[in-house]
C-alpha cells in the first residue's frame, strides 16, 4: 500500500532509503538541513558516489515521486511515516553522538499534527528508542504516534543492490500497529521474495544491529591476525579461506585478509557497544579487543614495505587506493591514511591513486609529503614500490608489463590479494600478498573425488 513518507537525512542510508521507497512506489519528502545539498539533489547530483543511485534517482525525480526540501514541518504535515537516518558518529570517548538524531526527533514531534508513526534508521545505543519514547510521551500519547527501529543493514559500494535485496527486515517496535505499517512499507521488496521478518523489542533491534556489526568486524579482525600468522608458518590465507569457508557453521563471506576494516560503520558501532556496556558496568574485553587488533593492521602494508625494501628515505613510493573499500568515494577509516603518514615520515615520496576518493583523502589528510594523480600510471612512473590498498577493478588488471614499463623497483605489497601474484613473478616481480609468504602456483578447481583419489594414490 502506498503511502506518504518523510525522510530526514540524506547521507548514505537516509538518500539510499528515500530514493529506493520511492522507486518502490512511495510518495517521498526527503529532508536535509544543509540547503545546497538539498539544491543539488534537485538538479540530481549526488553527494557521494554509489553504483546504480543516480540513475534511479533521476527516474523518481522525473515521475515526480521523491522532493527535496529543507522545510521539515511540511515534510512532517504531508507524511504518513518519518523516517529518521541522520548521522550518529563516535565521539571522542567512543560513545555515539545522538545531537543530529535527537534534533531530528525534536523538529518531527514539534510539527506532528496527527497519528504518526516515526522510524529511526540511524544506528543507536541499546535503550535510546526507549528513552526518545519517555522523553517525547505526552506528545506521542496525545497524537497516538509511535516511535519504531528498524535497523539498516546496507553496504557501502552496494547499498542500492541490498535495498532491493535484503536479507532480513527487522522491526523494534512495542506496536503491533507501527509493526504492520513498516512491515507494509517494505512489502515490494520483503514480501515478494519471502525475505524474514524479525518483529522485537526496540532494545533488542538495538542490540541486532550492533551485535551484526561487530560479529562481521570480528571476523575479519580474525582473518587478518590469522593472515599475519600464515605469513610466519608458510600457508597460503587464501586456501585457509577457502577452507575455513566451506564449513556450514561458518561460510565464506567477509573472511578475506586485508588491511583492517574501515567506513563508518564497524569501528564505531564496536566502539559504541563496547562504552554502552562500560556505561552499565559490563565489560566487553573480547570485542574491545577488536578495535585494538584493527588498528595494528593498518599499518602491516608500510611495515612489509619497510622490511622488503630497507631504508624508505628517498625511496619513490606508489599507493594505489585511498577509499575504505573499492565502489565507494568514502575514505573514512581507511588505512591509507596509516599507510602514507608512516611513509612519509620515514622520508618516502609517495604518490596516491584512487579512482574516486582523491578530493576526499585531500579534504581529510592535512599532512605534507604526499601527492595525488589521476592517472595510475602516473602513480606508478619511476617508482622503487608499490602498495595495493583498495581492491579496485583497476588495479586487479593492471598488467605486469604495464608496470614493469613504468616502474623503476620490482617490489609490490598487494594487501588485497587481487593481482596474479604468478604473472607479476614472470616479469621479475617480488610480490608480498597478505597472509602469504611463497608465491605457489593456483590450484585449478577440482571436485571431490578428484581430491579423494589423490589421497588414495599418495597413500
Amino acid at each position: 500500500m502506498k503511502k506518504k513518507i518523510a525522510v530526514f537525512g540524506t547521507g548514505y542510508v537516509g538518500l539510499v532509503t528515500a530514493v529506493g521507497l520511492a522507486d518502490i512506489g512511495h510518495d517521498v519528502f526527503a529532508v536535509d538541513i544543509d540547503r545546497t545539498r538539498v539544491k543539488d539533489l534537485k538538479k540530481g547530483y549526488l553527494p557521494f558516489y554509489e553504483p546504480g543511485l543516480k540513475k534511479i534517482m533521476k527516474t523518481v525525480i522525473t515521475a515526480g515521486k521523491i522532493h527535496f526540501s529543507s522545510e521539515s514541518d511540511k515534510a512532517v504535515n504531508r507524511s504518513d511515516v518519518i523516517f529518521i537516518a541522520v548521522g550518529t558518529p563516535p565521539l571522542e570517548d567512543g560513545r555515539a553522538d545522538l545531537s543530529q538524531l535527537r534534533n531530528a526527533v525534536d523538529c518531527v514531534i514539534e510539527d506532528l499534527d496527527s497519528s504518526k508513526v516515526i522510524i529511526i534508521k540511524s544506528t543507536v545505543p541499546p535503550g535510546t528508542i526507549d528513552a526518545l519514547k519517555e522523553l517525547h510521551s505526552a506528545e506521542l500519547e496525545s497524537t497516538k504516534s509511535e516511535i519504531v527501529f528498524c535497523p539498516e543493514f546496507l553496504r557501502e559500494g552496494t547499498a542500492v543492490h541490498d535495498f532491493y535485496h535484503p536479507d532480513r527486515l527487522v522491526i523494534g517496535s512495542d506496536s503491533d500497529t507501527a509493526a504492520r505499517i513498516v512491515d507494509d512499507i517494505f512489502f515490494p521488496v520483503v514480501g515478494k521474495r519471502d525475505v524474514p521478518v524479525l518483529k522485537c523489542s526496540p532494545v533488542s533491534a538495538e542490540m541486532i544491529k550492533y551485535s551484526s556489526n561487530v560479529m562481521l568486524a570480528a571476523r575479519i579482525a580474525v582473518m587478518n591476525e590469522l593472515a599475519e600468522m600464515s605469513e610466519t608458518v608458510g600457508s597460503d590465507i587464501i586456501e585457509i579461506a577457502a577452507g575455513v569457508g566451506l564449513d556450514s557453521r561458518i561460510g565464506n563471506s567477509f573472511l578475506n585478509a586485508g588491511p583492517g576494516f574501515g567506513g563508518s560503520c564497524f569501528g564505531k558501532d564496536v566502539s559504541g557497544l563496547v562504552t554502552a556496556a562500560a556505561a552499565r558496568g559490563v565489560e566487553l574485553g573480547l570485542i574491545r579487543e577488536i578495535l585494538t587488533s584493527n588498528d595494528k593492521q593498518r599499518l602491516r602494508p608500510a611495515l612489509r614495505l619497510e622490511k622488503a625494501v630497507g631504508s624508505l628515505r628517498g625511496k619513490k613510493i606508489a599507493v594505489l587506493g585511498l577509499a575504505f573499500k573499492a565502489e565507494t568515494d568514502d575514505v573514512r577509516g581507511s588505512a591509507a591514511f596509516d599507510v602514507i603518514e608512516y611513509l612519509t615520515e620515514k622520508g618516502a615520496q609517495v604518490k596516491a591513486h584512487d579512482p574516486l576518493a582523491e578530493y576526499n583523502f585531500i579534504r581529510d589528510f592535512k599532512k605534507k609529503g604526499y601527492s595525488c594523480t589521476e592517472l595510475v600510471e602516473d602513480a606508478l612512473k619511476k617508482a622503487d614500490a608499490a602498495i595495493i590498498l583498495t581492491e579496485w577493478k583497476e588495479y586487479r588488471n593492471l598488467s605486469p608489463e604495464c608496470l614493469a614499463g613504468c616502474m623503476k623497483g620490482r617490489v609490490i605489497i598487494d594487501s588485497r590479494n587481487i593481482i596474479d601474484v604468478n604473472a607479476f613473478r614472470s616479469e621479475g616481480f617480488t610480490v608480498f600478498g597478505t597472509g602469504m609468504v611463497e608465491v605457489k602456483p593456483k590450484l585449478k578447481s577440482r571436485n571431490r573425488s578428484d581430491f579423494m583419489n589423490a589421497a588414495i594414490v599418495s597413500m
